[in-house]
């Protein structure tokens, strides 16, 4: 199309594959790129058709989605639709712009939301202007998370943390969690 002496050779790539597994949860809609490839919002629309169609299957009405980090089409393709988006974001500078960007797109869509600060007794100051951005967009802080390396322990051995073990880590965790289970529903 381009070089008339054919110098120039279009093909299909292949970016990644999607897959559907059985977890001890359930089923589990995902997807694994390849090597330097970049996410894109169809394949994460791919991923969440799949998930909405195992929903159903199992007479489910709701998915849960984990959406890529950033505010690009993959997250566009994660929030569309949604019922609650849930951010989990750490107290860093740059977490902090992370988060307003993606609080934007969030509010963007009409979508309600929650926060959550994971590790954040690293920079507590930074967690405090967290919660006042939360706040500044309409979003529900939901909890924050300690640092702790039974994260790492549980991960080691395949399994969550609050199956691994129970600290005040797990234990914000499970707050979080009844918090979040609740918009599930509404």
């Amino acid at each position: 199309m381009v070089c008339k002496y054919n110098a120039i050779k279009s093909k299909k790539a292949v970016n990644g594959e999607w897959y559907i597994s059985e977890t001890r949860f359930g089923p589990m809609s995902h997807a694994k790129l390849g090597v330097a490839e970049e996410n894109s919002g169809r394949l994460v629309t791919l991923v969440r058709d799949k998930a909405a169609l195992l929903a159903s299957k199992d007479g489910k009405s709701d998915a849960i989605m984990d959406g890529a980090p950033g505010t690009g089409c993959p997250v566009i393709s994660s929030i569309s639709g949604a019922h609650f988006a849930l951010a989990v974001t750490e107290p860093t500078v740059s977490g902090i712009h992370d988060l307003e960007r993606v609080l934007q797109v969030i509010k963007h869509f009409g979508v309600k939301s929650g926060v959550i600060v994971n590790k954040y007794d690293l920079n507590e100051e930074l967690t405090q202007k967290i919660k006042e951005l939360t706040e500044k967009y309409n979003s529900e802080f939901l909890g924050k998370i300690p640092y702790g390396k039974e994260v790492t322990e549980a991960q080691m051995r395949k399994l969550s943390v609050v199956e691994y073990t129970s600290t005040p880590l797990t234990d914000s965790i499970k707050k979080i969690w009844e918090k979040t289970e609740k918009k599930f529903s509404t």
